[in-house]
């Protein structure tokens, strides 16, 4: 499997709630968990857990959410728990991250957000960080990234046949060539959820809400980003195209620093659309492959998540 198929599985297991970054233990803060001697502070939970409740539109001062409030918790610091048991894991190993690679994390995350850079540390300020802590979120992340290559990811593997077979069974919906989208990025004030549920999957209403509401780019154009390779599409855009015939919109997805949706408008055929080809070219075959390794790698994932936990020192004191 190519090395950038990587970065698209290892966001999705991200997306899927696998890793949560966490600031920097804060002094006389209680604490809730004790990994391997590492301290995890209430403070430092209340932080992660703060976005999920407020998407969830959840408060402690009301009465009635104090149940989800306390599932929700419970998960977050279970991730947080199994990122510092992978961050161990890779101190170990000796792995580390220079200060340009997470500068380059930053710039790719800014540059595939297609927000300005002013609206990107907008949001960053948002979910309740400061730059050096968005950062040190980017470090941890490309940290495990590592850890996951050198020890998993090495052992997922997808064969030419899959690919072929795969392609031959769905080259009619695989994206290609080059499409038109429209992107909506919600603002961080914004009940994304309530826009999404009105939106539906009409275009025009799609439209118009991206012409009131996006922070993205076009806001005029209803967030119209012309025709583009999908090849170049930044992942988490790559992946919503490949669900969407034209028309069609997008459910929520995320991005690091906010909520989107894209709308589907046009699509020009690919050259393995058109029957010019007899199989797939290199840009489809590389999307094939990160399609059938996901699945396989968030198990390997799993089980090795299992296996450090299960030699890890883990003091619960929630």
């Amino acid at each position: 499997m190519s090395r950038n198929s990587f970065s698209v599985l290892f966001a999705a297991a991200l997306l899927a709630g696998q890793l949560y970054g966490a600031a920097q233990a804060v002094p006389l803060a209680r604490v809730v968990a004790v990994v391997n001697g590492d301290m995890i502070t209430e403070r430092e939970l209340d932080k992660a857990a703060a976005p999920q409740l407020a998407k969830e539109g959840l408060s402690p001062a009301k009465a009635g959410d104090a149940g989800e409030i306390d599932r929700i918790r419970k998960g977050v610091l279970d991730s947080m728990i199994n990122e510092k048991i992978m961050l161990q894991a890779a101190q170990k190993l000796g792995i580390t991250v220079s200060d340009e690679q997470v500068d380059a994390a930053f710039q790719g995350a800014m540059r595939d957000s297609q927000l300005s850079e002013e609206e990107f540390r907008r949001q960053i300020a948002a979910q309740g960080l400061n730059e050096e802590e968005f950062r040190e979120r980017l470090r941890n992340g490309l940290v495990s990234q590592s850890l996951v290559r050198r020890m998993v990811l090495n052992k997922v593997v997808v064969t030419r046949d899959e690919v072929d077979a795969y392609y031959r069974e769905h080259s009619g919906v695989m994206p290609s060539g080059r499409v038109r989208i429209a992107l909506l990025i919600y603002p961080s004030d914004a009940d994304a959820e309530d826009w999404a549920r009105r939106i539906g999957n009409d275009r025009d209403r799609f439209l118009e809400a991206a012409r009131k509401i996006t922070v993205g780019p076009n806001q005029e154009g209803g967030g119209d980003m012309g025709f583009m390779d999908v090849a170049d599409l930044a992942p988490a855009l790559r992946m919503a195209v490949s669900e969407l015939k034209e028309g069609q919109v997008s459910p929520l997805f995320a991005t690091q620093v906010s909520q989107a949706q894209i709308c589907l408008l046009d699509r020009a055929e690919g050259e393995d659309e058109t029957g010019n080809s007899s199989g797939p070219d290199d840009a489809t075959r590389a999307r094939i492959e990160e399609v059938l390794a996901q699945p396989r790698l968030q198990a390997r994932l799993a089980d090795y998540l299992r296996e450090l936990r299960s030699r890890a020192l883990v003091d619960i004191r929630y």
